[in-house]
């Protein structure tokens, strides 16, 4: 989850791309240009979306796991969670992950607690975030 790179910047990366350097060299074509500016305006749309569901489906899989190990789990129920702002979320979900990995390792060294072994519920989902996280930054990475 930490390691995602902001969708709305890729997405805006790709606007920039249309608008500075695509849409001048076209030029004289209207249908192309026409294509590019709609194209753009259908990037902004998409960011939108994007940006307000974007924690949503890490929540619930967090809150799948029931494991209650911070405020996330606890505190927090879907309103008060959708009313938070993006960074506060990333912030919660960051904080999570610290938790989780932390929760992780003591419990392997005591042997007891989580059930850390190849297709438990905490295995799957710990192998989920790192094979997504690579996704993302090896889109080559196969699994």
């Amino acid at each position: 989850m930490q390691y995602r790179p902001e969708t709305k910047e890729l997405i805006s990366a790709i606007q920039d791309f249309l608008m500075k350097d695509l849409l001048p060299k076209l030029e004289g074509d209207d249908l192309l240009s026409y294509k590019t500016l709609v194209s753009w305006n259908m990037l902004g749309v998409i960011a939108r979306e994007t940006e307000s569901s974007e924690f949503e489906r890490d929540r619930y899989n967090i809150l799948d796991l029931n494991l209650k190990i911070s405020k996330l789990e606890t505190d927090l129920d879907e309103i008060q969670f959708s009313r938070l702002s993006r960074k506060e979320k990333y912030n919660l979900l960051l904080d999570w992950n610290k938790e989780f990995a932390k929760e992780i390792r003591r419990q392997s060294q005591n042997n007891s607690g989580l059930d850390l072994k190849p297709g438990s519920t905490v295995w799957n989902f710990a192998k989920n975030q790192l094979k997504e996280t690579l996704s993302v930054s090896n889109p080559r990475f196969q699994t």
